[in-house]
């Protein structure tokens, strides 16, 4: 128990880092803990419907920071083989991309009923690291080569005042904000316990 304690951190938390760079909160929930039934919903991508989120980040004084990940929460009711679901971050939502990520369509949770009321798995998008400005309200856009049956979830009455969803149209859906997640701070903190612990681990030995 002892060493899964210590190894946890770093299977967790490691890949976050990408070299002196670290990834830092937009500030919203990331463990969807105040969601309830009626709240939680979906919409549907498609190669020709992009949905997005805008968001902002803040750390302390701090004037610029480094992101490699980002997560949401998506899931398909086909298969989508040779499909793909890209996650990008730009500065306007037809803008360039200052981020991007692309993952097969067909790695994401399979459910046949489509039920946009059951919370599908979290999926992670990990790309080059990418620096962004404190206080800049940012785009996230997703975007897929599927034409049908792929879905991301989000809150229907969200309250992450720095942001808002994005729908398919292009225009923010004030209330409403997908369930996505960019690494905390405290991932440092914990890959650093992690290796501490791998060296008291190797020290005992």
């Amino acid at each position: 128990m002892r060493l899964l304690f210590f190894l946890l951190p770093m299977v967790l938390f490691t890949v976050s880092i990408g070299g002196t760079a670290q990834a830092f909160t937009a500030g919203f929930d990331r463990y969807t803990s105040h969601l309830t039934a009626s709240s939680l919903d979906a919409s549907e991508l498609k190669s020709d419907q992009e949905w997005g989120q805008t968001f902002t980040i803040t750390f302390g004084s701090r004037s610029e920071v480094g992101l490699n990940q980002v997560s949401l929460y998506l899931f398909r009711a086909t298969n989508a083989s040779g499909k793909t679901i890209t996650a990008s971050i730009r500065e306007s939502w037809n803008g360039t991309s200052v981020w991007q990520s692309t993952i097969d369509a067909n790695s994401i949770e399979n459910d046949s009923s489509a039920n946009a009321n059951n919370l599908h798995a979290p999926v992670t998008f990990y790309g080059s690291t990418a620096q962004l400005s404190t206080g800049t309200q940012y785009y996230l856009r997703l975007d897929t080569t599927a034409s049908e049956k792929v879905y991301v979830h989000f809150d229907a009455s969200s309250s992450y005042s720095p942001g808002h969803m994005i729908n398919k149209d292009g225009n923010s859906d004030s209330g409403k904000d997908l369930l996505f997640a960019i690494p905390e701070p405290s991932t440092a903190l914990l890959v650093a316990l992690g290796l501490m612990g791998m060296g008291f681990l190797r020290n005992a030995r």
